[in-house]
């Protein structure tokens, strides 16, 4: 069964399983990893094997009914089935009387493009479910870690949650230091009153924002949800987690100075394009000012009197001519020693 087609009155259907995303093409392909410290399994379906840990990655969100069928072996409601579904949800964590639900949208790099790819997660007692709209090239780290780290294979399942909780935050930080080379470059330019493209500046002040966005929502929950419900995690595990906390608070911390000193630098700019327009503006200024005398002096020895004697000299065109050199000399002389250019 392919994705619904959203109709307007499903936007006030409570519970209302609709994939929203653009990816409907993409098909719904599940990878189910059963795994202890002595052997890893393969399945493509939701069905859990006794005795193991399970990972469960699901590709492609428009097979509703496929998806909606892993209800037969977790308890999950259908409000947050709808949020899976929903790809414009906000980045969030929420504990539940069972699980715990997660929202991510992750920013990273893929050939100098930057990929925003929405993620959402499940997690349970010993079972983690990640649901993606197409494949992600971020989490390809997981078949080789759940096959051959062996600390992942013996521990509980909230560390494979760390894991990719993890992995996202490096993309993220990887993220950053390209916007902030970006910025560095923009800032470059701009001190040397350089022009900068316009449009690539504010591309790099959006996705800067972007990235706190995306980034600032999971620091606070995760941190509050590791504070509430410790009994959900195991404590072995709380130094792995206060590393990644720390991780995050350093990104945000990043991610609010650079904002600030893009906010500087765009007020920057435009005194740059400000100034070099009052140059301008003063340069035009300046030769008005000196073919203004020269224009009267042109019209008033221009006009037709019939006795002008100061005309009919042997040398007054050179008089003339003379005349308006050494005003202008004169006028140039006084601009510069007013210091107007």
């Amino acid at each position: 069964m392919g994705g619904k087609t959203l109709k307007f009155k499903d936007y006030f259907t409570p519970k209302s399983l609709i994939y929203t995303g653009d990816k409907p093409q993409e098909k719904t392909v599940i990878k189910h990893y059963h795994f202890h410290q002595k052997d890893v399994q393969i399945t493509e379906d939701f069905k859990p094997i006794d005795g193991y840990k399970h990972y469960i990655q699901v590709v492609g969100l428009s097979n509703v009914q496929e998806i909606e069928s892993l209800k037969t072996y977790y308890p999950v409601d259908n409000i947050i089935l709808e949020d899976i579904f929903n790809v414009n949800q906000r980045d969030k964590l929420e504990m539940n009387k069972d699980y715990l639900f997660g929202v991510f949208h992750v920013n990273y790099l893929k050939d100098d493009m930057i990929i925003d790819d929405y993620m959402s997660l499940l997690l349970f007692k010993d079972t983690l479910i990640s649901f993606h709209e197409s494949k992600p090239v971020y989490l390809d780290v997981m078949h080789d870690l759940i096959h051959h780290y062996q600390e992942l294979k013996e521990t509980s399942i909230d560390f494979v949650f760390y894991q990719i909780l993890d992995l996202i935050t490096d993309k993220h930080l990887d993220l950053y230091e390209y916007l902030e080379n970006q910025m560095s470059q923009f800032e470059e330019n701009i001190l040397e009153t350089k022009r900068v493209k316009q449009e690539d500046f504010y591309q790099t002040r959006k996705e800067l924002i972007k990235l706190k966005n995306n980034v600032s929502p999971v620091l606070e929950q995760l941190e509050r949800i590791l504070k509430d419900h410790q009994a959900f995690f195991d404590v072995k595990h709380k130094a792995y987690y206060q590393d990644l906390l720390d991780h995050l608070k350093r990104l945000e911390g990043y991610l609010i100075e650079t904002k600030d000193i893009m906010r500087t630098l765009l007020d920057l700019d435009m005194n740059n394009q400000s100034n070099q327009m009052n140059k301008v503006m003063k340069t035009l200024t300046v030769f008005s000012a000196i073919f203004i005398p020269l224009t009267f002096l042109t019209g008033f020895f221009g006009m037709n009197f019939v006795h002008f004697e100061l005309l009919e000299g042997k040398f007054a065109l050179e008089v003339f001519v003379g005349a308006c050199i050494f005003l202008v000399i004169a006028m140039m002389y006084i601009f510069r020693k007013m210091k107007w250019f």
